[in-house]
């Protein structure tokens, strides 16, 4: 099947749409609404390419496989959305907008339509295609679908789980009830960042929907979002905690070798010692961070 020609009415839709989120960041002087866009676009896309079937496709398409797919991309932007709320609330901007507008000062107007906006817009975009196979697919419910229900309930339950524990370390941390600088227990020993494997089984779940109908291009979906977190995510993510816990965190590195992938604490430790060397002393760095 060739991609359907309102995908490219939904690009500039989605294009236009975040660049009145850029005028309005002008009015507020902060971005924090573009990160709604990503949970909230991707339900309401799925709804929009629904109600645009024709009737004849609309009987075409298995009612199994829309009761299944629709419920998952709502439970899974809820719980982003939620997580959104949870870490900052309303208004909080994301400490990566912040580092740019630090970095690039009275250049951050225009820089920031084409990394925060637009360009966010691109990343977003590309996952968003395995969506468009899930709900136009006409093939019969199948086994593709029930391994697309399972990695996509693991997704979003692998993200649930490590964001929850995240939280309430950082309430911990906040209430002084901890002196650990580091959450490293739980799914956080087993990877750097299982909330990121998580978002990525999500979208290959999604992608697996429409397995056998349209693959050929929607699977440029997943594999986007796989070299987004692996290549970029994590490098942006552990620069910024290098630099602000320092050989605290090279520990934690060593300890938990893994940036995404989840792993036993045996085979993290070798994998942390041959990629980041031998754990070392950091008593005093700890003192000074708590």
């Amino acid at each position: 099947m060739s991609p359907p020609p309102n995908m490219w009415l939904d690009l500039g839709l989605l294009l236009g749409l975040n660049f009145l989120l850029y005028l309005h960041s002008f009015v507020i002087n902060n971005t924090f609404m573009v990160d709604f866009i990503w949970s909230g676009w991707p339900p309401i896309l799925s709804y929009v390419i629904f109600l645009r079937l024709s009737p004849e496709e609309t009987r075409t398409v298995d009612l199994n496989r829309l009761i299944t797919v629709f419920p998952l991309i709502m439970v899974w932007g809820f719980r982003l959305t939620h997580n959104f709320l949870s870490r900052g609330g309303v208004g909080h901007e994301d400490w990566r907008y912040q580092d740019m507008r630090k970095q690039f000062g009275k250049h951050f107007w225009w820089i920031s339509l084409f990394s925060v906006y637009w360009g966010q817009t691109i990343f977003l975009y590309l996952p968003m295609l395995s969506i468009y196979g899930a709900i136009i697919n006409t093939k019969p419910y199948n086994a593709w679908d029930i391994a697309a229900t399972l990695t996509c309930l693991a997704g979003i339950g692998l993200e649930t789980f490590a964001d929850m524990s995240m939280n309430q370390f950082i309430q911990l941390k906040l209430q002084k009830k901890t002196d650990k600088v580091i959450m490293d227990t739980g799914l956080w020993s087993l990877s750097r960042h299982p909330n990121y494997l998580g978002e990525i089984l999500f979208w290959w779940g999604v992608y697996f929907f429409g397995v056998g109908y349209a693959e050929t291009w929607i699977i440029s979906g997943p594999i986007a979002i796989t070299l987004l977190f692996f290549f970029v995510s994590v490098k942006l993510m552990e620069d910024r905690q290098e630099n602000n816990k320092g050989e605290l965190f090279r520990n934690y590195k060593r300890k938990v070798g893994s940036g995404i992938i989840l792993l036993p604490p045996s085979v993290n430790a070798w994998l942390g010692k041959k990629l980041y060397g031998e754990i070392v002393d950091t008593e005093k760095e700890k003192e000074s961070l708590n």
